[in-house]
């Protein structure tokens, strides 16, 4: 087995499931610790657990690494950067209007007379992938239509940015990248502090750039580049280097960092790479992970309008949040795979059998 093929024996699949759960439960549980008017001693102490494990392991760091990861390896697998591009296109965007259409209609079936002008402004902006909710829907429990979607085209711009500056970060040496990712992290740091000091219209624009998470995607893009080198040592220090955050985090200390503090920041993509080298090399065709973060977000709209949260036992809605979402991925996915063997047909010519 060539070094190219080692480097693919890995649990990327499994760890992709968990880190979208961890971003699901974070979600769930902290609406279900603030909205939930019944929640038993044993209930809430499982949501309180809950949402403090996914803080400690936050998916969407995860999900960043591993991305950068990933998606470096399908840059050297493109033949040109035009078609690196587009196959992060159809990667992110079919499901993204899927998912602005099924919620669009549930928006109008569950609140139709809140729906004024501002929806057509909502609707431009999902077409591109940018997160915003229209005044008229500031009302919804959870206060946002789909609170997790600024992940989608932070994830664009990191994207475009990895395309086009790729070429120059392959010809980086280790100080060039201690430098690099010394200056992301300091960037991250900025970030918080601007955000915390400043607030208002500078913290929103924060808020939706790719500057304060890039550490954690480039983190990924760097183990690629040195996978060689760098993953053999990272399976060796998995579980000491997930010992010391372990203790890190023990200690409750108050360490600054923007969305999550910065030893996290820089400690947990390296643990999200090494363990995926760590875990059985278990393939999960087709991948429903991407919807399920797509769609969690409605399914949790629609629990707490109807306030299912206190109508029905803890676990049922529980189960019913993650069934909900699971189901309505696999949905989303099927139809949006139809559609493009459907196209792939038309473009190539080819005729229905």
């Amino acid at each position: 087995m060539n070094a190219n093929e080692e480097y693919k024996e890995n649990g990327f699949d499994l760890l992709r499931y968990a880190a979208t759960f961890s971003v699901m439960m974070l979600h769930y549980s902290s609406f279900s610790m603030i909205l939930s008017k019944s929640l038993t001693e044993k209930a809430a102490a499982f949501m309180d657990r809950a949402r403090y494990f996914t803080l400690l392991f936050p998916g969407v760091v995860v999900l960043f690494a591993m991305s950068g990861f990933l998606v470096s390896a399908s840059y050297e697998r493109a033949e040109t950067r035009k078609a690196f591009f587009s196959k992060r296109a159809l990667r992110i965007y079919p499901e993204l209007w899927m998912c602005t259409l099924i919620n669009l209609a549930v928006i109008c079936i569950l609140v139709p007379k809140q729906i004024d002008h501002s929806i057509i402004v909502w609707l431009v902006m999902q077409f591109f992938g940018i997160s915003n909710t229209p005044a008229c829907l500031k009302t919804l429990p959870t206060g946002s239509v789909n609170g997790a979607l600024w992940t989608v085209f932070t994830e664009v711009q990191l994207y475009l940015v990895l395309g086009f500056i790729y070429p120059f970060l392959k010809r980086m040496k280790n100080s060039h990248w201690a430098v690099f990712l010394s200056a992301l992290a300091g960037l991250n740091l900025v970030c918080w502090s601007a955000s915390r000091d400043v607030g208002g219209i500078v913290a929103k624009v924060i808020e939706r750039l790719f500057v304060p998470y890039a550490l954690w995607f480039f983190i990924g893009v760097f183990c690629f580049q040195r996978r060689q080198k760098v993953i053999p040592v990272l399976k060796k220090a998995f579980w000491p280097l997930f010992l010391i955050y372990l203790i890190i985090g023990a200690t409750d200390m108050q360490i600054p960092g923007y969305y999550t503090n910065i030893v996290t920041s820089v400690i947990i993509p390296f643990l999200a790479i090494g363990g995926a080298y760590c875990l059985p090399k278990i393939r999960l065709k087709p991948d429903f992970s991407y919807g399920m973060f797509l769609y969690h977000w409605i399914i949790l709209n629609i629990i707490t309008h109807f306030e299912l949260m206190n109508r029905l036992p803890w676990y049922v809605g529980l189960l019913l949040f993650i069934g909900g979402a699971l189901a309505v991925a696999v949905m989303s996915w099927v139809v949006c795979d139809w559609f493009g063997r459907v196209l792939r047909r038309k473009w190539s010519g080819m005729r229905w059998q």
